[in-house]
């Protein structure tokens, strides 16, 4: 297996198991609003990237900007999806991000593979299966159509940005905390200096934070942006494992057979990647 490949498709492990671990706890930290939780994980997971670059900013690009745009968004779809209907529906609609990068890839003109093509129409029909007869929320839906429109043009981004791994996560970070902190001037933080209250707070940032933006960071700049953005969607069996355990959020017999139709199309582009870069 190529070494760029091989960095890459560990890099989407980290994005499944730190998802799986992460993102339930949004809905095991009732106490905040999501947009709480967004100052909380923006400016914690900075610091941390912060710490990271032994304080060195450095100069960076337009494109990791346009990050530290599009991520507050994202973050925010994401955190209000769960917030109204839960991890498990979330996640498996936030699957049919890679549709995003799709329309992108064709509208410049991108040389679109068939493997990519073949998994996209696995994992979307996985997720069709995984919903039916589930419930629903307008709101959540809304929420997390939203948020699934802004992780893939972040995703886009996440390819052309040319600072290093810690500045992209530093700036993405900020822009996270700032419109999360706007959003929440209302809010009461009264239970902030409850001792197991940030005891939880800074797991939640560091794994659902750091080590998952490190890990999105490390696949999607060694993999392709269509075939990485596929791949990445393989945590939404791991969150919904999470939300099992954590949150007692199940599935039927039936929406677990679409689940694991979605996960196979990760796998046979993760088995065609591998293929095609030890041929080349």
């Amino acid at each position: 297996m190529h070494r760029k490949t091989a960095i890459g498709l560990f890099g989407v492990l980290g994005i499944w198991f730190t998802a799986g671990l992460a993102l339930p706890f949004v809905n095991v930290l009732k106490m905040f609003t999501p947009q709480q939780l967004m100052v909380f994980r923006g400016f914690l997971t900075a610091l941390m990237a912060f710490v990271g670059l032994k304080g060195i900013i450095g100069r960076t690009d337009k494109y990791t900007y346009l990050i530290a745009l599009t991520l507050p968004f994202a973050t925010l779809g994401l955190f209000e999806g769960i917030r109204h209907w839960g991890a498990g529906p979330t996640i498996i609609i936030i699957t049919a991000t890679p549709l995003v990068n799709l329309v992108v890839a064709a509208f410049l003109g991108r040389r679109i593979s068939s493997a990519a093509v073949i998994g996209l129409v696995l994992m979307l029909g996985g997720v069709v299966m995984a919903r039916w007869g589930g419930h629903f929320q307008w709101a959540g839906f809304l929420w997390t159509t939203f948020g699934t429109i802004m992780n893939g043009i972040l995703y886009e981004w996440f390819a052309r940005a040319k600072a290093n791994p810690l500045q992209k996560c530093f700036w993405a970070c900020i822009g996270m905390g700032i419109l999360g902190l706007l959003l929440s001037i209302n809010a009461s933080w009264n239970r902030i200096t409850e001792p197991k209250l940030i005891f939880m707070l800074i797991g939640f940032a560091f794994v659902g934070g750091f080590l998952y933006w490190i890990s999105n960071l490390t696949a999607f700049t060694n993999l392709p942006t269509l075939e990485a953005s596929v791949l990445a969607q393989g945590e939404t069996p791991a969150v919904i494992i999470g939300a099992s355990f954590l949150l007692k959020e199940h599935l039927a017999i039936t929406q677990w057979f679409g689940v694991a139709v979605a996960l196979f199309g990760a796998w046979y582009l993760s088995r065609w990647l591998t293929k095609k870069q030890t041929a080349g």
